[in-house]
């Protein structure tokens, strides 16, 4: 491809130098750079690929997108533009041929929700015959083809191979969880979205985005982009204060549809009930209504499973077959992931790392009347701060035997990360076992007949990080080997 046709995305960007010179390849990495490549120089929180582009010309550079303005000397041909993240995802678009304009795309933003909503529509795309690639926190789907998952939304050049990957093995349509680092960092940029929904917004990432306000401008930015689309859904929970007031903002566009228990919401549940093998409801549409069971436990769920069941519909699925097909629907991999089955008590691991989430976990562990909660639970280091102690409010509040522990502590130290969360109890009963391997044994030998172990924190994650170095750590693992250690004593 040329430059002259590579560029022709960008608005009216500054470029000096030949504009038939040959692109076979994008590159941010200067190490990755070699002759025909274009050599992207973005602002990270930690490097500036402006510091590379030297070394980037060295390997070979045919290009160079930047910033800044090219040294007066420069020979090799120079984009100059205002913002070289947004650019860049223009270009890896129309590198790849622009893959999201020949699929169906449904993007989920949201504190909480995001990895399950999007398992859950991929999985109703699939029974509908419709095939669907999955991007997100568990791994990608390229359609039959699994990659390990390197972020929730990868960067925008990444993003573009997965789609044109996708493309390429025969989907028709892509699941997908849309961050709100992604969206403050353009990654998305390049992708046209058809239905975007949001699940709720609670504190989070306060370490990167400062306020809550500005955490919600950022996931503001998927519908923005949105409504823009031709035919575009916004599918926003009417029952969040966040999700409202994204409706206000939207309230006149044709592709508004909104889901909860709210009175007026085109997708509308009601008589929920949660068991220890899933969740049922009324989901009312159009003045028909219809019962849909789901094999997965919780309200929270049940919100997952409204917004997946709208945007299956606003893509195409029939409506009727999306909520049978519901029932069958596979337990998302740490999301209140059951460990036991005819245990004398229950466990279940669950990825809830936030207050909010906390809260959604307990209650519905609540619900299902054990005899008393026990909680393992831990906060991640070099993360939001001020969530600690409201973590440990969370838990103390919703659980019958508390345990603090470490999570991934990252560059942090786990006894100060633990001392931060430990300022939110309001009593004195509860347990600080550093070891998280330790913290579970002791909740699984405490735990009597009717009693639920609640290990919340890291779900589907097989790695505990300590000073950058990622240690082999399953909690699913690790409760199963304790529960088989138990059967023994029981027989």
């Amino acid at each position: 491809m040329k430059l002259r046709d590579l560029t022709s995305a960008l608005y009216r960007p500054m470029i000096s130098g030949d504009l038939n010179t040959e692109i076979s390849g994008l590159a941010y990495d200067s190490r990755k750079v070699k002759p025909g490549v274009i050599f992207a120089a973005i602002r990270g929180v930690k490097t500036d690929g402006h510091d590379f582009i030297s070394q980037a010309l060295i390997s070979g550079a045919s290009a160079i997108l930047a910033e800044t303005a090219p040294p007066s000397l420069s020979a090799t041909p120079w984009i100059h533009v205002p913002d070289a993240r947004a650019a860049l995802a223009k270009l890896a678009s129309n590198f790849f041929q622009d893959p999201s304009s020949q699929m169906l795309v449904g993007a989920v933003t949201g504190t909480n929700g995001k990895t399950t909503t999007a398992c859950l529509l991929h999985h109703l795309l699939n029974a509908a015959y419709i095939r669907c690639g999955l991007i997100g926190t568990l791994h990608y789907d390229l359609g039959g083809e699994i990659r390990e998952a390197t972020h929730t939304t990868p960067d925008s050049l990444e993003l573009q191979e997965l789609l044109a990957a996708m493309l390429a093995n025969g989907c028709r349509a892509v699941a997908m969880e849309a961050s709100s680092h992604a969206l403050h960092q353009h990654r998305i940029d390049g992708v046209k979205v058809n239905a975007a929904i949001f699940t709720n917004l609670t504190q989070d990432h306060l370490d990167y985005h400062g306020t809550m306000e500005e955490y919600f401008a950022q996931k503001a930015k998927l519908f923005e982009a949105t409504a823009a689309q031709p035919d575009a859904k916004l599918i926003i929970n009417a029952d969040d204060k966040w999700g409202r007031r994204l409706i206000s903002q939207y309230e006149n566009h044709p592709g508004l549809r909104r889901y909860g228990f709210s009175m007026g919401s085109e997708y509308h549940a009601s008589d929920a009930r949660c068991e220890t093998t899933g969740s049922t409801f009324e989901l009312e549409h159009k003045g028909r209504s219809f019962l849909v069971r789901v094999p997965l436990i919780g309200m929270f769920n049940v919100y997952n499973s409204l917004a997946a069941i709208a945007a299956a519909h606003s893509m195409g699925c029939n409506f009727r077959e999306s909520v049978t097909s519901m029932s069958k629907a596979p337990q998302v991999p740490g999301r209140m992931e059951r460990i036991t089955e005819r245990e004398r008590f229950q466990v279940f691991v669950d990825y809830a790392h936030t207050p909010d989430g906390l809260i959604n976990a307990l209650s519905s562990a609540r619900a299902l009347r054990p005899s008393r909660i026990i909680t393992v639970f831990g906060c991640g280091g070099d993360r939001d701060r001020t969530k600690r102690p409201l973590m440990a409010r969370a838990v103390e509040e919703g659980s019958d035997i508390s345990i603090l522990t470490s999570d991934n502590p990252r560059s942090e130290d786990p006894k100060q990360i633990m001392e931060d969360a430990r300022k939110g109890y309001a009593k004195s009963s509860y347990t600080l076992i550093e070891d998280r391997r330790q913290a579970i044994l002791a909740a699984i030998k405490n735990a009597s007949d009717g009693d639920l172990v609640l290990i919340a924190g890291k779900g589907h994650e097989t790695y505990q990080e300590i000073m950058g170095v990622k240690h082999p750590f399953d909690d699913r693992k690790i409760a199963r080997g304790y529960l088989n250690q138990r059967k023994e004593e029981w027989r």
